[in-house]
């Protein structure tokens, strides 16, 4: 195998990302998702619109004090998430590998391609300017 570009139509058996980053992003993954179901159950303790109300089997927690209690622990697990994925990229240098330098116009030029859908993807092991 080469150590070129990876194209997104090809299956490489490398992993574009490592461990750490594979189980922050399903931490955050399933973090989201009790967020969401605990905001349901705190949503239908006062509804904003009559016609809009969340069944009680897609929703966490049997009254919305519990769901509140769902929904912070879930916060705080994505806030100390976000903080580990913080310092795994300053402490290995990925943040300076990936995204440095970054140059306004580079970010105009992306912003340009990506509302045109022009932006290119033949290389899905780099990241553009805005991402």
């Amino acid at each position: 195998m080469s150590d070129g570009p990876v194209k997104s139509t090809e299956r490489y058996p490398r992993k574009l990302h490592p461990l750490p980053l594979r189980i922050m992003h399903w931490v955050n993954a399933i973090t989201m998702i009790v967020l969401i179901g605990s905001g349901w159950k705190i949503y239908n303790d006062e509804v904003l619109f009559g016609w809009l109300h969340f069944p009680n089997a897609i929703t966490l927690g049997m009254e919305a004090q519990h769901a509140l209690q769902w929904h912070f622990f879930a916060m705080w697990i994505l806030m100390v998430n976000g903080l580990c994925y913080l310092a795994y990229g300053f402490y290995t240098g990925r943040f300076r590998r990936k995204l440095l330098p970054i140059w306004p116009s580079a970010i105009v030029a992306d912003i340009r391609d990506a509302l045109r859908f022009r932006l290119a993807h033949d290389d899905i092991t780099h990241y553009n300017a805005v991402q």
